[in-house]
Order: structure tokens, then C-alpha cells, then sequence
């Protein structure tokens, strides 16, 4: 995905404006020194829809390469350069297997891991405006920075910064000593908030008015920088969660040490059970090897790494969370649609069609996935999901509906209200909770590898809210007034902690008053709701959830089955 840019319109003086000795704008070069690290030269660009004028400086180092000794380390801050460092382009992004293992000889003698930089976009560098900071998601093994074009996000009066950290294997692992401490890429975060407060002035924004928004493992990691007590209370004044929480499943690694263990055996490193051998091991493996061994493992934040980032079960740091943040969250409608794909591939890669399950059995493996060990969540939802009589035969069309809203609920929906409840419960701030309904001409479901192969639509699919609110795809004009919504939704919770639409003046979104809302849905028009719950159950409830069902085959009769693990 490129960046959607506009012209630059005509300017007749080569010297635009002078703010102060130590800003500077050229007709295709805004140059701004940070004081204490050095200058940078930008580029100008248009927003979308207005065709205003804004900056761009892309590819910041705030942090000295973590390779070598620094690989696993906590990032240290970039030292100062010299001359004036030319920020017209992104900056590296961190390794990842599709990237990397597509560069030549030469590429991969570079030093792939110099890839702590941030983009900053900006339409005034002499004003003072809210600092909206976006962490990426990406599954905590993937993710960009110039993924995120800024054209939507610009049209409002704001700093957009987007930064890059760690992840994969070279941010993730962690053997819970001092030579990989673990949660490095939370630390890659508290640093890049931190040069925010220090040099974000430099670039029109205020830092007394941040807010960090993030999706998917983004959401997750926005929920460990609220949660730590590493992070300073000043470093940001709100929080907006899109489809994710740190409350999820798979929002924590619980076992990072056996996972160390098995990188290190899989590169046939000698006396693996040691932990400064797998430290050797792995701090000294080209990038290329290392992502190589470790395409079908998982990363998230652990618990108790040897910085303190994150010393507690995220349900204790909530239970015991000190400071007051506003939060906007939410999730998409069918949300969960990514996960029941992944299920959908491994099972038919297994027994070459899932007409070999019965619906109970693929319905009891989407949920152990959620990793529920009292069977709970099992017994609940096949009795609020499913009519007793399918469940016991292979009728999987008739059950895809209730399958979305079992993924939907486990992985996404009950950990981002359990998240919301938490901090609403204790009403020292305004929480706001929002689901995102509008099915538009794009989605992201399957957007890597393609979706023909499987047997339901994606629907309103996990990331397809980030379509309108960055400038990621061409919308057309009902799209683009979705967009327009959610830039309103976006820009005035960050600015004034209480979200708002332009052109539907009469709207009032009100902050939870309890654990059942109000909450409000964006579509083609914003509208408020009462009972949250009511959403975990979207899809078998829609009566147009036919549309989902993409086929109906009868399937032969049933072999043995054995569980995924």
C-alpha cells in the first residue's frame, strides 16, 4: 500500500514562511531542527478531500539500531547527527519474513534492524496542537509505519505520529534475564512517547495533548502502556482501542521460556536448556535465519520481564491502575472472521474438509482456542449459538453464522468490553464504546493471500474500520462520507474527550453509565444504543446473515476426529 498524495499547489516565492531561526519551509522542502538531536528535511503533501498543505517527516530515528549487543535490549535513545538528516522518505521498516526474504545478498548485509523511526505529519509547525501517536497491529509479528497513510487523519488540526518498533522474534523473545529481558517492544513505545514530549513541540504539537491509538495488537499494546508502571502519567492524556484488548487471550505469551528453548533448538545451537547459550545463540543468528525458524511461532507481551514493564496479570494492573484516562473502544462487527479463516485453512490442511467435524467439534476447537479450561465458555455459547439439532450432525452451513459470532466474541468482543468495564467501573474518566458496522467496497479479509477458498464473507472484517480512517484504499463518495465520520469520531475525542460527527450536529454520545453502555454504532449514520451484550450475538440475530454463507455442499459421512492443539 503507497501513500495517496496530492500536488502541491502553486507557490510563487521559493521561501513560503520562516517561523523561527530553527524552522524553515522551501516550496518542496520544510526543513525543522530538534533542538538536542538535529535537523531534518520533509516533504509536502495534500490531505484527500480539502487539499490542505501538510508536512512530512518520515523515517525519525529516535532510537540507536537494537542489533548486535542491543539485539533483546531495551532501545536506546538516538544520538545526536550531523548535518541534517533527510526525512523525505519512510525509514526501515523492522524485519519481517515477507520483506526480508526478499532482499538480495547485498540488502541482507545491511543492518536491517535500524528500524526505531517515527513519521511525523503536520500542517503547522509554529502552532500547538493535539498529538494524535498510532501503534500500529500486525499480530505483534508484523506491521509498518508506512502502512498508515495520513491524508484523512490531516484534514483535522492535529500532529500525526506514527512510529515504528520491534517485532517477531527480535522484539518478543525473552528468556527473563538481563541479556533479554522481555517486552522490548513496550519499551520501544515509552521511548518514542518520550521523544514526543521532548521534541513534538518542534513540529506544531503540543505534548500536554496526546492521545495513543492503536488496533489490533496495537490496542493491545496501548493497553500495556496505560497498564505499566513504567510509563510516566504525562506521556499521554487519552486512549482510543480498536479491536483488541490486553484482557485477550492472545494478548499474553505465557510461555516465553519454552518458546526461547525451541528457537534455539530448531537453529541446532548445543545446550539449549541454558539460558545465556540461547541468548548467544540467538543474539548472534542473521535476521534471515531467525525469522526463517520462527514463521509458525506466536508473540505478545509477557508477564514479570526483568524491566518492570508489565510485573502483574493485566486484570491485577487494571484492578489496582492508579491514574484516570479516557477511552474510546470498539470492534468491528464481525470482527472475529480472521481467526475463524486461520481455523478454516489449518482444519482443511489437516483433513482436507471440514465436512469431516461435526458442527460441535468445530464449534468446541474455535473456542479451546480462547484457551477457556473450566469449559464455560464451551457450554454457554453452544447453548445461546446453536439449535440442538445441528449440532450433532456436519450441517456447517447452516451453523457459519453462529461460528463469526463465536470468534467474534471470544477473541475480540468480550475482551474489549471486559477491558471497558474494568476502567468504567471505576468512573474516574469517561469511557465511550463503539461498534463499527458499515460494510463498504473494500475489506481487509484475506487481503494477503486472497479469500476465494473460503465458504463465508468476511463481513464488516477486523481492520476494515482503519480503511476509513487512514488513506489506505480509494473510496468511493458513500465511503468517503464514512470516513469523513470517522475522522470526526477520531479527531474529537483526541482533541476534547468527547467524540462527535459534523453533519450530525444533534447527536449526543454519551460515556458508559454502566457495564451495559450506552454505546454507539458507526454506520452510514451514527446512532446510540443501550446494551452492549446485545452485539456478541450480531450475526446469528441479523436476519440478512445469509449473505455471509458463500456455499452449501453435503458432506460425506464422519471419520475419527482428533482436537487441533
Amino acid at each position: 500500500m503507497k501513500l495517496l498524495l496530492g500536488v502541491l499547489a502553486l507557490i510563487t516565492l521559493v521561501v513560503v514562511v520562516t517561523l523561527v531561526t530553527s524552522k524553515s519551509i522551501t516550496i518542496d522542502s520544510p526543513r525543522v531542527n530538534i533542538p538536542g538531536q538535529g535537523a531534518v528535511l520533509g516533504s509536502i503533501a495534500e490531505t484527500l478531500w480539502t487539499k490542505q498543505t501538510f508536512y512530512s517527516f518520515r523515517g525519525i530515528p529516535y532510537a540507536e539500531s537494537p542489533s548486535g549487543e542491543l539485539r533483546f535490549k531495551p532501545p536506546v535513545s538516538r544520538r545526536p547527527w550531523q548535518g541534517t538528516f533527510d526525512a523525505r522518505n519512510f525509514g526501515k521498516r523492522c524485519p519481517v519474513i515477507t520483506t526480508v526474504g526478499k532482499l538480495n545478498a547485498e540488502q541482507l548485509a545491511e543492518d536491517l534492524e535500524d528500524c526505531l523511526n517515527l513519521n511525523v505529519y503536520t500542517k503547522n509547525l509554529a502552532a500547538k496542537q493535539p498529538v494524535m501517536f498510532y501503534i500500529y497491529g500486525g499480530g505483534f509479528y508484523n506491521g509498518s509505519a508506512s502502512d498508515h497513510p495520513p491524508q484523512h487523519l490531516l484534514e483535522k488540526d492535529i500532529v500525526l505520529v506514527v512510529p515504528q518498533y520491534r517485532v517477531g522474534a527480535l522484539g518478543w523473545l525473552t528468556t527473563h534475564t538481563v541479556d533479554m529481558p522481555g517486552n522490548a517492544p513496550v519499551m520501544d513505545l515509552l521511548l518514542a512517547l518520550g521523544w514526543v514530549q521532548n521534541h513534538i513541540h518542534a513540529f506544531g504539537g503540543d505534548p500536554t495533548r496526546v492521545v495513543i491509538f492503536g488496533q489490533s495488537a496495537g490496542a493491545v499494546m496501548s493497553g500495556a502502556l496505560l497498564l505499566s508502571p513504567k510509563t510516566p502519567e504525562h506521556y499521554f492524556k487519552r486512549s482510543i482501542v480498536q479491536s483488541g484488548a490486553i484482557t485477550a487471550s492472545w494478548g499474553i505469551n505465557r510461555t516465553p521460556l519454552a518458546q526461547v528453548k525451541r528457537i534455539c533448538e530448531a537453529l541446532q545451537c548445543e545446550q539449549c536448556a541454558d539460558k545465556r547459550v540461547q541468548y548467544e545463540c540467538l543474539r548472534k543468528v542473521d535476521v534471515l535465519t531467525l525469522l526463517r525458524v520462527t514463521t509458525e511461532e506466536s508473540f505478545s507481551p509477557v508477564i514479570g520481564d526483568e524491566q518492570g514493564v508489565l510485573p502483574a496479570e493485566p486484570q491485577t494492573l487494571l484492578r489496582n491502575l492508579k491514574r484516570t484516562v479516557p477511552l474510546m473502544a470498539g470492534f468491528t462487527k464481525h470482527d472475529g472472521t480472521f481467526v475463524l479463516a486461520t481455523l478454516y485453512d489449518t482444519l482443511v490442511a489437516r483433513y482436507g474438509s471440514i465436512s469431516k467435524l461435526t458442527v460441535r467439534q468445530l464449534a468446541n476447537t474455535l473456542i479451546d482456542l480462547g484457551k477457556d479450561s473450566t469449559s464455560l465458555s464451551n457450554n454457554l455459547l453452544l447453548r445461546m449459538l446453536f439449535k440442538p439439532n445441528i449440532l450433532d450432525t456436519n450441517n456447517h452451513t447452516a451453523a457459519w453464522p453462529a461460528y463469526i459470532d463465536i470468534a467474534n466474541i471470544i477473541y475480540i468482543k468480550s475482551p474489549v468490553i471486559a477491558y471497558a468495564n474494568e476502567l468504567q467501573r471505576r468512573g474516574a474518566a469517561p469511557v465511550y464504546l463503539y461498534t463499527f458496522d458499515y460494510a463498504g467496497e473494500h475489506t481487509r479479509f484475506g487481503y494477503e493471500f486472497g479469500n476465494s477458498q473460503y465458504p463465508f464473507e468476511g463481513g464488516v472484517h477486523h481492520s476494515n474500520d482503519n480503511i476509513y480512517v487512514f488513506a489506505t484504499h480509494k473510496l468511493n463518495a458513500n465511503d468517503t462520507q464514512i470516513a469523513k465520520k470517522m475522522v470526526d469520531l477520531w479527531y474529537t475525542f483526541a482533541a476534547d474527550g468527547i467524540p462527535k460527527v459534523a453533519d450530525q450536529p444533534a447527536l449526543s454520545i454519551q460515556a458508559m453509565a454502566s457495564e451495559s453502555g450506552p454505546y454507539f454504532h458507526i454506520n452510514q449514520e451514527v446512532s446510540v444504543d443501550s446494551d452492549i451484550l446485545t452485539e456478541l450475538t450480531a450475526t446469528v440475530d441479523d436476519p440478512e446473515s445469509y449473505k455471509l454463507i458463500r456455499t452449501s455442499t453435503l458432506p460425506p459421512a464422519l471419520p475419527p476426529f482428533v482436537p487441533i492443539d
